[in-house]
């Protein structure tokens, strides 16, 4: 309580003083990102969405394409892992290694792409896959040099060039994070980074891009996943399963219409074989669909986790920022206090001191010209 009624008089007094022009405060609030490291990074995040649905598009065209259920499932995952692995490379702090990782990743799927044959890709339809890695490859490569200097260019492209052949990337490692090669390969080349982030709006915003990129990110990989499942359903054992239950009821009705006239008692072995293979089939497809929806709700819980913890992420920056603004502001209260008081003593000096010590030079004055004429007036009677 005494913390917020100090805090309350420090702002009433700074209030009270807003109309004095000798008032100035300032709050500092982080340096802000260069002109062009903004461009970088507003370029580099719409670079992200553009190869997100073209990779998105490539892979529908596949799975219309392809017959076969293991090329549209390979399909699938190629857009679920690079659309994910593009996301995390794009939401960096860092412009420039948010830039470079990106276009690492369109630089491995091109030559990776371009050097595994059909069989391992996806078949007759690969060559829609190794379209789409060459055109975000070269896209990745003209961005860079639209928005980095041409030193800085020519830094980067030797950059990627060496990390992708010195680091080759196996299933799953699309992701690797350059932030600590880039800057050892600047420092190497006497190049310092800039290593400001930010002011208090623009890391927010950037807050805000990383969550709705990650939220949408995790929305477009659940549904897609619950496409992998219901392709599996429509090929796995369980179709089959079901197709063979079905077909031994056909068999079974076919033996009551035969012998339900004639035999009364295989009549009622039919008829308990029939419930016993109804009641496996009804547990079969119960069992099927508890599964998928338990499957769909491990998903949500754990988007919803994810959501969560991003949120709560968000509102403790949030509040650390706001406290830093508190602290900053109560730190330059007590000398802008002080700063007032002095002017205040200064101009009470002049304004009381000035007509006393004026007076008393004039009393001064006076007295030595009193002096003056009666020394004169003893003299002139003399």
């Amino acid at each position: 309580m005494n913390g917020w009624m100090k805090l309350a008089a420090a702002l009433f007094a700074a209030v009270s003083f807003a109309g004095c022009s000798l008032l100035k405060v300032a709050v500092a609030t982080g340096d802000p990102l260069s002109k062009e490291q903004m461009n970088v990074r507003t370029m580099t995040r719409g670079f992200y969405y553009d190869m997100a649905g073209e990779v998105a598009r490539a892979a529908d065209s596949i799975v219309a394409a392809s017959p076969d259920v293991n090329v549209r499932v390979a399909a699938v995952r190629w857009k679920i892992r690079a659309t994910r692995a593009g996301v995390t490379a794009a939401m960096q702090g860092i412009p420039d290694v948010a830039l470079a990782d990106l276009w690492i990743l369109c630089r491995r799927m091109n030559e990776g792409f371009a050097q595994a044959p059909d069989s391992l890709l996806f078949g007759l339809q690969s060559d829609i896959a190794r379209d789409a890695a060459l055109r975000l490859d070269r896209r990745a490569g003209r961005l860079a040099r639209q928005v980095l200097p041409d030193d800085r260019y020519a830094l980067m492209e030797r950059f990627v060039t060496d990390y992708v052949r010195d680091n080759p990337a196996s299933e799953g490692d699309e992701t690797d994070n350059t932030t600590l090669a880039w800057l050892e390969y600047l420092r190497a080349a006497g190049v310092e980074q800039d290593y400001a982030t930010g002011s208090i709006a623009e890391v927010l915003a950037d807050v805000n891009d990383r969550l709705s990129g990650q939220t949408q990110q995790v929305t477009n990989s659940v549904s897609w996943s619950k496409d992998i499942f219901e392709m599996r359903l429509r090929q796995d054992s369980l179709r089959l399963q079901v197709g063979a239950q079905l077909d031994s009821l056909e068999r079974s009705f076919n033996r009551i219409v035969v012998v339900a006239e004639h035999l009364p008692e295989i009549s009622d072995k039919v008829l308990e074989e029939l419930n016993r293979q109804a009641t496996q089939l009804i547990w079969t497809m119960n069992a099927s669909v508890d599964n998928a929806f338990a499957d769909f709700d491990r998903q949500r819980g754990e988007l919803q986790q994810y959501v969560t913890r991003e949120r709560e992420a968000l509102v403790e920056q949030l509040r650390a920022t706001g406290d830093e603004l508190v602290r900053t502001t109560l730190d330059a209260v007590p000398g802008l206090v002080g700063k007032i008081l002095l002017y205040v003593v200064l101009a009470l000096a002049v304004l009381i001191g000035g007509p006393f010590a004026l007076g008393f030079w004039l009393g001064g004055v006076r007295a030595k010209a009193r002096i003056k004429n009666e020394k004169l007036s003893v003299d002139g009677s003399v």
